[in-house]
C-alpha cells in the first residue's frame, strides 16, 4: 500500500512539474518557441517576396528549407514524445528501474539538444540565403507586422 502511495506522489509531482514547465515556456515566449520563430520568420520572407526582392532561386531555397526543417522537427518531436511515454510507463513499474529511466531521460534531453542545434543550423542557413539588404528590409517588415 505504501508503494502505491509513493508512486502516486511521484507521478503527481512529475505531472505538475511538466505542466508548469510547459505553461512557463509558453508564457515566457508568448507561445513561440525557437521552432515557431523560425517558421514564422521564413513564412514572412516568403510572403513578402516582392518587397524583399527575392530571386526565384532564393524563394525556392527558402521554401525548401522551411519544409525540410518542419519535417525534421516533426520527426524529432515524435521521438522525444515517445521517450516521454516510455519514461512515464517505466515509472509505473514495481520496483522502479532507476537506471533505465535515467538512460531514457538522458536520451530525451540529448534529442532536445540536437533539435535545438538543428534549428540554429536552419537559422544560419536562412541568413546565408538572404543578402544584407534583404535582412534589413525583413527586420523592418517584421517590426511593422508586430504593431498591426
Amino acid at each position: 500500500m505504501k508503494r502505491i502511495a509513493v508512486l502516486i506522489v511521484i507521478l503527481s509531482c512529475f505531472l505538475v512539474t511538466s505542466s508548469y514547465a510547459d505553461s512557463y515556456k509558453k508564457s515566457r515566449h508568448h507561445g513561440y518557441g525557437l521552432d515557431k520563430k523560425f517558421v514564422k520568420k521564413v513564412r514572412l520572407a516568403l510572403k513578402n517576396q516582392e518587397e524583399l526582392g527575392l530571386s526565384d532561386e532564393q524563394y525556392e531555397k527558402l521554401k525548401t528549407l522551411k519544409m525540410n526543417t518542419k519535417k525534421d522537427l516533426i520527426k524529432r518531436k515524435a521521438e522525444i514524445d515517445i521517450i516521454g511515454v516510455d519514461i512515464k510507463g517505466n515509472l509505473c513499474e514495481d520496483p522502479i528501474d532507476k537506471k533505465s529511466i535515467n538512460k531514457l531521460i538522458d536520451k530525451k534531453y540529448e534529442l532536445k539538444k540536437a533539435k535545438a542545434k538543428a534549428l540554429v543550423e536552419a537559422f544560419a542557413t536562412f541568413q546565408t540565403i538572404l543578402t544584407d539588404d534583404q535582412k534589413k528590409k525583413l527586420k523592418e517588415i517584421s517590426r511593422k507586422s508586430h504593431f498591426k
